[in-house]
């Protein structure tokens, strides 16, 4: 199996389970194929094998052409993988996930940051402010958060993704 096969498979998975993954093996073994066709070659209901196909066309996983029969006038479906867009759509979502980490540290950077110490919220200074450094849900005191380690593993992350890019 193909890097890019496995990429597939694993994106299938977390996109539509382990149907997911049998949906995307029968069109890689069959190129491209209708929903009917689909269901009754895995079994599944039809109506299951539309919402798979529905979530992987949304995350560019599958594409589908549209073809008119002749005899009756109806149009059908074919669905086929597009396994070239698997690396664009990952490389999609490290880009979206960059971007909220860094929004993340940068939050982390301008606030400063109290906790109970039973863990029950942390807020930041201002919020701790309004409620009177006293715990909403346990009225225990709270105390300083420190988030350094924080802040730190952010970055760690963010220089980790960056240069996953290059």
């Amino acid at each position: 199996m193909s890097k890019r096969e496995n990429l597939l498979y694993r994106l299938a998975e977390v996109v539509a389970g382990g149907d997911g993954i049998k949906v995307i093996k029968c069109l890689i073994d069959n190129g491209s194929m209708r929903d009917d066709e689909l269901a009754l070659a895995l079994g599944l209901k039809p109506n299951v094998v539309r919402r798979i196909l529905y979530q992987f066309a949304e995350n560019s996983i599958v594409t589908v052409q549209r073809f008119r029969d002749e005899k009756t006038g109806w149009y059908y479906f074919k669905w086929m993988v597009q396994p070239d867009q698997v690396e664009l759509y990952l490389e999609d979502q490290r880009r979206k996930l960059l971007r909220r980490l860094k929004e993340r540290l940068q939050y982390e950077k301008s606030h400063e940051f109290y906790s109970c110490p039973k863990g029950c919220l942390r807020l930041t200074f201002e919020e701790a402010v309004e409620k009177n450094f006293t715990c909403s849900g346990c009225g225990a005191s709270l105390q300083y958060d420190d988030n350094k380690k924080v802040i730190s593993r952010l970055e760690v992350k963010i220089r980790e993704l960056s240069e996953e890019r290059h």
